[in-house]
């Protein structure tokens, strides 16, 4: 048994895959677009907003919703202290300082109450991670009064009270990395949002900052979705709905059958989309270890939280020297 056997999918739909791949093979446009256009506007509609905007990377799909936000040097934004570090990379990527948010032990995502606590003057967005799939109370994190960008990296699908996770933030990013609920064979992400102004300023920085010309009106830099990506992904995404409702069901029996035993589980504050089933426990390498001799692999999602990481620490170091330096200079 493998953790994520990423060519199942595949050997499900083979058929289907390798006829959509073939069409644009046979076509001849091979970036941005008829697929891609097409792929942006059916998971627009599946998350439930108006526009999507493909880009390479989950990544660069933070990075680029923030930049089109205006945010940059100078500026904080608040994230989970645990989760994936390409959610802070995402923030360095704009020149702007991660500011890390202690997690709720209930749901593992951002915690509310610390979110207000580490607002400052200098805070110019929010940007709570749906984590494992579980949906963040993004309508308590709001009243931070400022922008809510969703990191949805791993919410394909998933669903809370206040809607579909993707369609609460002035923007969010997903991540089609090979292992999401919505994986390509390759890098892959997109920017979801119903606000015009934030689509127009991602497209433009996706693409060198230039409209269907050779001129470009802003700095921008190369991120697109390649249209063999988004064949694929149209092919997978009229499958989600089914695959997420069968992830639904095993974690189902997954709580039920460990609802007896000294485990922690994280709390359901939505219908989470179950991209990972995670637990906590005390003795957790013993039990990894038991595990395994039964063949059933596990990971640890994440071992050490971003702000105990040497890059966090080197990032606060070059933060405080630049800003000295800028107090010096004024």
């Amino acid at each position: 048994m493998e953790f994520n056997d990423v060519r199942l999918q595949y050997l499900a739909l083979r058929d289907e895959i390798d006829s959509a791949i073939w069409q644009v093979l046979r076509a001849g446009r091979y970036i941005l677009g008829p697929s891609v256009q097409a792929f942006e506007d059916e998971f627009a509609r599946y998350c439930r907003v108006a526009i999507g905007v493909a880009v390479a990377s989950g990544t660069d799909a933070l990075s680029i919703a923030l930049r089109a936000l205006g945010i940059g040097q100078g500026d904080e934004v608040l994230v989970p202290a645990w989760t994936a570090a390409a959610t802070a990379m995402a923030v360095t990527a704009t020149n702007a300082r991660p500011v890390f948010v202690d997690v709720s032990l209930s749901d593992f995502n951002m915690d509310p109450a610390q979110a207000l606590d580490r607002k400052t003057s200098r805070t110019r967005a929010v940007m709570p991670v749906h984590l494992y799939g579980m949906p963040a109370r993004l309508k308590e994190i709001a009243h931070a009064g400022v922008p809510v960008v969703e990191d949805a990296s791993q919410a394909h699908g998933s669903d809370a009270r206040w809607g579909r996770c993707g369609s609460f933030g002035v923007a969010a990013a997903f991540s089609f990395y090979p292992t999401k609920n919505l994986g390509a064979y390759g890098d892959g992400g997109m920017i979801v949002t119903s606000d015009g102004g934030v689509a127009e300023r991602s497209r433009l920085l996706r693409n060198y900052g230039q409209h269907e010309g050779l001129s470009s009106v802003i700095l921008g830099h190369n991120s697109r979705l390649d249209e063999l990506h988004a064949a694929v992904l149209r092919v997978k995404l009229r499958m989600l709905e089914e695959w997420n409702r069968r992830r639904r069901e095993i974690a189902g029996l997954y709580r039920e059958g460990l609802r007896e035993l000294p485990l922690g589980m994280q709390a359901e504050t939505g219908e989470s989309n179950y991209h990972l089933f995670v637990i906590t426990c005390p003795e957790r390498d013993r039990l990894r270890s038991h595990l395994a001799a039964l063949g059933i692999p596990t990971l640890v999602h994440y071992p050490i939280p971003l702000h105990r990481q040497r890059r966090s620490k080197n990032l606060a170091r070059k933060l405080a020297l630049t800003r000295t330096c800028s107090v010096r200079a004024s």
